[in-house]
Parts: C-alpha cells; structure tokens; sequence
C-alpha cells in the first residue's frame, strides 16, 4: 500500500511502539525518514537506527530507548507542517520546546536539522514535527 504522508506514519509508527514498549520497529526506508531518525538519535531520543532487508524489502530498524522506569524517552511527537498546511519558519521565529528539553525538526536548504542547529547556522525551513 503506497502511503502519501511517510513522516506521519513514522512519528505514528513510533508513538504506537511505546505505548507497547516494544524494544524494535520497522517503517519503510526513505531518505527523508533515515534523516529524521539521525536527528532523533543525535539528540538522544532513540538508541538506533538501521537499515535492513526483509522479503527483499528495505527498511529501517528502530530501537527505542526507555527510562529506568520504563517511561520513553519520547514524551510526545506530533506533526506540525501536513501535506495540506505547510509551516515555515525563519531561524529567528522557531520557537524553544518545552524549555528546551524537546526539539523542533525542520527541512532546511542544508538539510534535516534540529532548531538548536538551525538558529546556530541562521538558516529557516518547513517546520516537520516537534518532539519533547
């Protein structure tokens, strides 16, 4: 099934998986995916990511990261610019999460970055999700 939104069923795909505190998830492999979890993991959301093949399908395998307590280390992810409503941003308006203890992900002319990236380069974007 061809899907039109691929970063909302990864953000959906990853919100799922903590509420059964899996360990592991698969979401099909695309580009913009692959940089969305390099962000996620350089900012320490997720353990890992990887990229593996399944009935001669590509995909990403996530491992989430949970507390000792066995709460995520993801709060909450939500999507912010839809297919139907694009949001973007100058570097001066994007906006601190949750005192910066989350971040915002944007699609910037120099690629996927984290706000604290993209206010250091002063460089905007498209506004993908916010993640605390």
């Amino acid at each position: 099934m061809k899907t039109t939104d691929s970063i909302s069923d990864l953000l959906v795909a990853i919100k799922n998986a903590q509420l059964r505190k899996k360990k592991d998830l698969l979401v099909p492999l695309s580009n913009m995916n692959s940089d969305i979890l390099r962000v996620l993991k350089q900012e320490g959301f997720i353990a890992a990511y990887d990229q593996t093949t399944i009935d001669g399908r590509t995909k990403l395998m996530i491992t989430l990261l949970y507390r000792k307590d066995g709460k995520p280390y993801i709060h909450d992810i939500k999507r912010v610019s839809k297919p139907s409503l694009r949001k973007y941003s100058g570097y001066r308006r994007i906006t601190r999460q949750k005192s910066d203890y989350g971040i915002t992900i944007l699609s910037t002319p120099k690629g996927v970055m984290s706000n604290k990236e993209a206010r250091d380069s002063k460089i905007g974007g498209e506004l993908l999700c916010v993640v605390w």
